[in-house]
């Protein structure tokens, strides 16, 4: 993978693979190129050379929202939730395909009810497993940071078919025995729903034990991959951060 921003190599011939049904760690220093990289996954950026494959599927020339719906859900470092709209009801809105959307078929509730029915039905499932079932009435200005953080794993579960989830410093802003718990349920969402995970994160300690795999990145390209432990006593991913 190869992008370029003007004369700035964001990213020098990344070449990365994320292992099916397991979490895979993203680490390196500011500016080495993980934001880039997750937004090129994800259709922010379109790739000056490369290709991005979800599933056996070319998706490098498809939108955003095309990924979406092909099971590519990616999650930010500040959550983007709609402030008027309670835990329950930003779950549920993250299901797509809701047959009663258009003009004419709004008005045929036969078309819509039991699709809505369903969905709240499973957006209520999804709190109770992801721990914020206490929380279903309240408003994200009523919800403290890792809550939040919560609230957006519980979404991610909502697209029929999740194959995979992108995350943005997950724990980011929040404190350790939350930070534990945000990866209790992602390792849990892992383990029990089989969904794959690609995880962006800082706090390696405590990153390290939920993760089965890690990526190493620095100025733009892979320097170490393999086994979790092994990648962060690498001697160049160790240099990475000290600068030298």
């Amino acid at each position: 993978m190869v992008k370029n921003f003007g004369a700035l190599k964001a990213l020098d011939r990344v070449n990365m693979e994320i292992p099916r049904g397991k979490i895979t760690l993203l680490i390196g220093p500011n500016g080495s190129g993980k934001t880039t990289l997750m937004n090129i996954i994800s259709g922010v950026y379109k790739p000056d050379a490369g290709k991005i494959i979800l599933d056996g599927e070319d998706v490098t020339n498809l939108d955003t929202h095309e990924r979406f719906r092909k099971g590519l859900v990616r999650n930010f470092q500040i959550p983007r939730l709609f402030q008027g709209l309670i835990t329950l009801e930003n779950v549920a809105f993250a299901r797509y395909g809701n047959p009663g959307e258009g003009v004419i078929s709004g008005t045929m509730k036969r078309r819509w009810f039991k699709f809505e029915y369903e969905t709240l039905k499973r957006a209520a499932e999804t709190i109770t497993f992801t721990k914020i079932r206490h929380l279903w009435d309240k408003k994200p200005s009523e919800l403290s940071g890792g809550q939040m953080k919560l609230l957006e794993v519980a979404r991610s579960l909502m697209p029929d078919e999740p194959k995979i989830v992108l995350m943005d410093e997950p724990t980011s802003g929040v404190n350790p025995v939350l930070a534990h718990e945000i990866f209790q349920r992602i390792r849990d969402v892992n383990r029990k729903r089989r969904v794959t995970f690609l995880v962006v994160e800082h706090r390696l300690d405590i990153a390290v034990g939920y993760v089965d795999y890690a990526y190493a990145m620095a100025f733009g390209k892979v320097i170490a991959h393999g086994e979790p432990e092994a990648v962060l006593n690498d001697p160049r991913v160790i240099e990475s951060y000290l600068g030298g």
